[in-house]
């Protein structure tokens, strides 16, 4: 492969390329297996940074080993007003089958407000941090929301998806500029550690942008990002669209980001069956109300804008679609590129097959089915669907890899061990192995499946003339490892990897 001006110039066959160099040229080995630089579809970057820096409980057995962490995290910085941990465990991860509530947070926590933040989804307040918020029994539950309360009506802690969320989170004092600053430069040496020469963040606000726009301006954002900005509300969509001095360097305008139901994991997906062991017929959660939805969808299509939508369950995906269809009559949204995010809770094969006759495209995370599936089999049975990569992938659908990092493994490597070998966290053997996709496939879900999800397929995805130089140098070959050697290999850094044909991790070339 011959590199100038950060761009590949030619592929070939090594006398062919050294009689093509220009003279002084320099000549460099590869550390391992060539491969372009990964994609990541779906990565919140800036969390990644930030979480290197605050508490995070990802692994734990029961309620008082949580408190106990979160009380000897405390003890250690006296004096805190506000704090926020972050919280990537399940109910049933611990051994009381329940979250935390704010009583137990209590117990630790004394005067000091803390939330306990479950993907931007949900969030867990002790009483401290509800009181400062001002949520007790008279606040409402916020549309796209709920406030889970106890038998007298008296909130719980526990805040039922991202608008309820939001009620304690939004009093939390937001990040500084120089804190986010800090958080990307923290976040991306430990993803191009990864393989990861570029990443879609979604859901950006003005304030993470600016970070954004300032790290690609003064030179030193090395990875290659799209962001999306986040649908919010009461905001205009022409606010939410704007994007001051276009696109930047490496920064490069996505999306909108809209939120439409729940998670999985947190069984507040919008699915079409009721969520086993809830009170009622109790389907999940409609985050975005229909009608402001179908606002921003047909607002986007009208300004030429495309649009991703949060959509796990079944019935969510449904309703997403119909929508998109009912644009599409009046602006065809194929050259837009909407997305459907996740969509793992059995999608009907109609609606897969609506989604590539519309061109809509797939954006899924196989790590997080590695971290969650079990759990979600175990309420619905090993039957479902769950994740159906392959029935995606035969429908003619365009599916981009990502991983929802930092809530789970963010290697590529990983998620390419995970899409082939369907396994899951605590389980012997594969969930669905009919799901399961090909070494090729599973690549390009990283690479140029990537690359067209975020409008990126003429010049990312691919090492050939003209294609950016960006690239890693891996252990193993992913097309003909063994699952076990990819899974060995996925859990160290990558040898080398180059940016516009500079390397960003490993041994420089000189």
């Amino acid at each position: 492969m011959l590199v100038a001006d950060g761009r590949v110039t030619a592929v070939g066959g090594r006398a062919e390329l050294r009689a093509a160099a220009p003279a002084g040229t320099g000549e460099v080995e590869a550390l391992g297996t060539v491969v372009p630089g990964f994609l990541d579809s779906h990565l919140h970057t800036l969390t990644v940074g930030v979480e290197r820096r605050r508490l995070v409980i990802a692994e734990a057995g029961s309620i008082p080993e949580v408190c106990e962490r979160i009380g000897a995290w405390l003890a250690e910085r006296p004096g805190l007003d506000w704090v926020v941990v972050g919280a990537h465990f399940h109910a049933e991860d611990l051994a009381e089958g329940r979250l935390p509530d704010r009583y137990d947070l209590d117990k630790v926590t004394g005067d000091t407000a803390v939330v306990l933040d479950r993907r931007t989804h949900d969030a867990i307040a002790n009483s401290a941090a509800l009181r400062r918020a001002g949520v007790d029994e008279r606040t409402p539950d916020p549309a796209g929301g709920r406030i889970e309360r106890d038998r007298r009506g008296t909130p719980t802690g526990i805040l039922v998806e991202r608008p309820a969320a939001e009620l304690v989170l939004g009093h939390v004092p937001p990040l500084g500029h120089g804190e986010l600053r800090a958080a990307l430069a923290e976040a991306q040496p430990y993803l191009h550690g990864l393989g990861i020469t570029s990443a879609t963040e979604p859901g950006l606000v003005p304030g993470e942008l600016r970070v954004y726009r300032a790290a690609a301006a003064e030179g030193w954002l090395t990875l290659r990002t799209t962001g999306m900005p986040l649908a919010r509300a009461g905001v205009p969509l022409d606010d939410l669209l704007a994007w001051p001095g276009g696109d930047c360097g490496r920064l490069t305008r996505g999306p909108l980001k809209i939120y439409l139901d729940g998670a999985g994991g947190f069984g507040t997906a919008l699915i079409s069956r009721p969520w086993p062991g809830r009170d009622g017929a109790y389907h999940g959660n409609l985050t975005c109300p229909e009608d402001t939805f179908a606002a921003l969808v047909a607002g986007c299509a009208e300004r030429g804008h495309s649009v991703a939508v949060h959509a796990v369950g079944d019935a969510a995906v449904t309703l997403a679609l119909d929508h998109f269809e009912r644009v599409d009559a009046r602006h065809p949204i194929a050259p837009l590129r909407f997305s459907i995010m996740h969509s793992y809770l059995w999608p009907s094969p109609a609606d897969m097959a609506r989604a590539a006759r519309l061109g809509v495209l797939l954006s899924s995370q196989p790590s997080m089915q590695w971290r969650v599936g079990a759990g979600i089999a175990d309420q619905f049975g090993d039957g479902v669907p769950l994740a159906p990569l392959r029935d995606w992938l035969d429908a003619g659908v365009t599916v981009a890899g990502g991983s929802d990092g930092p809530d789970f493994p963010m290697a590529p490597l990983f998620g390419m061990w995970q899409a082939r070998g369907r396994r899951v966290r605590g389980r012997p053997g594969p969930l669905g192995p009919e799901q399961a996709v090909t070494a090729a496939e599973a690549l390009a879900m990283y690479t140029t499946s990537a690359a067209y999800y975020c409008f990126a397929e003429h010049e990312r995805g691919r090492l050939a003339p003209g294609y950016l130089a960006d690239w890693a140098e891996l252990p193993v070959d992913p097309l003909t490892a063994p699952l076990a050697e990819l899974a060995e290999a996925a859990a160290r850094p990558v040898a080398r990897t180059v940016v516009g044909g500079t390397v960003v991790h490993g041994p420089d070339f000189e």
